[in-house]
C-alpha cells in the first residue's frame, strides 16, 4: 500500500480525495492546506507520494516542488493544476514534479498519475 501525503485543498475536498484513495489500495498519512503544513511534513521525512494542489492561499507550489526535490527520502510528487499549457508542465518538471495532473480530472486520471511513481 503507497503513502500519500495531501497538501492544499478545501477540507471537503481532501475528505473526498482520501475516501477515493483508500478504495483504491493508497494511505493517506498526513495532510497539510498550504505551504507552511507542506514544509512540515517535508522537514519529518514523507514516505511515498506528495499529492499537490497548485492554487495555494498561503505560498507558491514552486517552493514546496522545490523542497520536495531536495527532501531526503525524496517523495514522488504529483502537482493538481488548474493551470494549462505545455509552459507551465516544463516548469512544473524542471522543479521537480514527477507528474502534472490538470483540474478538472477524471478518477481514471488521478490513479494513472499515481500509477508508476517509485515511492521511497
Amino acid at each position: 500500500m503507497t503513502d500519500i501525503w495531501l497538501v492544499g485543498g478545501t477540507p471537503e475536498t481532501r475528505e473526498v480525495l482520501r475516501a477515493l484513495l483508500r478504495l483504491h489500495h493508497y494511505r493517506v498519512k498526513a495532510e497539510g492546506r498550504g505551504l507552511k503544513e507542506a514544509k512540515r511534513l517535508l522537514q519529518e521525512g514523507v514516505r511515498g507520494i506528495l499529492l499537490v494542489d497548485a492554487d495555494l492561499t498561503d505560498g507558491s507550489w514552486e517552493e514546496i516542488l522545490k523542497e520536495g526535490d531536495g527532501a531526503k527520502p525524496r517523495p514522488g510528487i504529483v502537482l493538481v493544476s488548474p493551470f494549462y499549457g505545455n509552459e507551465f508542465e516544463t516548469k512544473a518538471k524542471r522543479l521537480g514534479a514527477d507528474r502534472v495532473l490538470l483540474r478538472p480530472f477524471e478518477i481514471s486520471e488521478l490513479l494513472e498519475a499515481l500509477h508508476g511513481i517509485p515511492a521511497t
